[in-house]
């Protein structure tokens, strides 16, 4: 949701963009890189980005030896997106390279609320010339024959044609996925076992690119937000028919189906712990389009049968709202990790595009990043409160209350986020809401 946020809120305005691309040399990183750094030279960068990091996710800005000199989790409002520019580029000036030491600066909120400084720790990073002869780090693989599937979603607007605006994510989306060779491996044997006849496909198969068919950030996902567990699938039926069942390949399976998934969290999680969201998520949509496959049993010669294009188009219904009681008025910029309220209700559009996956991708597929501590909402959890805490201190300053006692609190939230121990840092921030007055816990 923070990434999303920022492409929406701070990357997508004509003036950061010029700036940003005239001074700056931009970059999107993974998240899971970040708080995992690999063990490589690319990774080395990565845990120097990482050791002063303030959350899981931001703005960064580091000069031409991979040092830190400024991060940025939001800001005061759309003027403090340009300040901070102006801010990290004088930084630069004065620290252009690894020669003098230059502590890292954080920022919950540009320029109002300052975090303590991370100092250098005195260590010049390599910077290979070249990649190595396994290629780019970044770079992801995946086994030959795998599909990598692109999936598009557009709201429409009451005259039926997709709506102008595509900044946000709810009115337009992209996703990738990957279809496994497991998974061709289930569809090829209900193929094989249903003769000439139409046969509905896996479950499995057909509810992998349902869950990701849904317009919005991932904390909205009806049917597996991260945060709520799992949505109601309360239709999944896809059925397939070879227009040539005796031909020679490729075949042609054309598709069909319906499906209708909805999630809801109302302030609560299912074990009773509240957050402050109210959310509802429904999608219904009617599916049609073809998977081609390259035959329909094992091949001469010992070759499987696989997909080798896949093409998918959807349409329907989408309803969602998202919103928070403390969200706070003013600027996105102000409040990034909470995002900004949503109600949307419209016909939508979805397409799916699969292809096996380029040669310069086939490799041996590195292990997953391993999850951060804590359970798989802790991060969302984390950032929202951040921003409930940002929000009640500026409702202090506003009263003329002084928030010095919150800031004392809140030093002790970096050391613990950067050590990865999450459940603590949360504390700190549960100890903050209360000082300001939360009436109850937040999650």
């Amino acid at each position: 949701m923070f990434a999303g946020a920022a492409r929406e809120a701070v990357f997508s305005r004509a003036r950061v963009i010029r700036r940003v691309n005239a001074e700056f040399v931009p970059v999107a990183l993974k998240a899971a890189l970040v708080n995992n750094p690999p063990n490589d030279p690319e990774g080395r960068l990565y845990q120097e980005i990482s050791r002063s990091k303030p959350a899981p996710q931001g703005i960064c800005v580091v000069n031409s030896a991979g040092k830190v000199l400024d991060w940025a989790l939001m800001f005061d409002d759309d003027e403090s997106v340009l300040a901070f520019l102006d801010h990290a580029l004088k930084r630069f000036r004065d620290h252009p390279d690894a020669k003098r030491p230059v502590a890292a600066e954080r920022y919950m909120k540009f320029p109002s609320m300052k975090l303590p400084d991370v100092a250098d720790d005195g260590e010049v990073l390599p910077v290979p010339d070249r990649h190595s002869e396994t290629g780019c780090p970044a770079q992801a693989r995946f086994r030959p024959g795998t599909i990598i599937a692109h999936l598009f979603g557009r709201a429409l607007g009451p005259d039926g044609r997709p709506v102008p605006n595509t900044v946000r994510q709810e009115q337009y989306v992209e996703d990738r996925f990957d279809l496994s060779i497991e998974a061709q491996a289930l569809l090829a044997k209900r193929f094989a076992d249903s003769g000439a006849a139409r046969f509905r496909l896996p479950d499995e198969l057909a509810r992998q690119w349902v869950s990701h068919a849904y317009l919005g950030q991932i904390d909205v996902n009806p049917l597996g937000s991260p945060t709520c567990g799992g949505g109601d699938l309360k239709q999944c039926e896809f059925w397939a028919q070879a227009d040539n069942p005796e031909g020679t390949a490729p075949l042609r399976l054309r598709i069909e189906g319906k499906t209708e998934v909805a999630g809801s969290q109302e302030g609560s999680r299912p074990d009773g712990r509240s957050d402050g969201r109210l959310w509802e998520h429904a999608v219904r949509l009617t599916w049609e389009g073809f998977i081609e496959m390259q035959g329909r049993g094992r091949e001469a010669g010992g070759r499987s049968p696989g997909v080798t294009r896949l093409l998918l188009a959807a349409h329907g219904s989408e309803r969602l709202k998202w919103g928070n009681a403390s969200f706070p008025g003013g600027s996105d910029v102000a409040h990034l990790p909470g995002g900004h309220p949503i109600d949307l209700a419209c016909e939508v559009r979805y397409g799916v595009i699969g292809e096996p996956v380029s040669a310069n991708e086939v490799g041996a597929a590195g292990p997953p990043a391993p999850a951060l501590a804590g359970d798989a909402g802790l991060q969302a959890r984390l950032q929202r409160k951040m921003q409930q805490v940002q929000a009640g201190v500026q409702k202090w300053q506003q009263e003329g209350r002084d928030p010095s006692r919150v800031g004392e609190i809140m030093q002790g939230f970096e050391p613990l986020m950067r050590e990865g121990r999450l459940q603590e840092a949360e504390a700190v921030l549960d100890r903050a809401l209360k000082l300001l007055g939360s009436g109850r816990r937040q999650e």
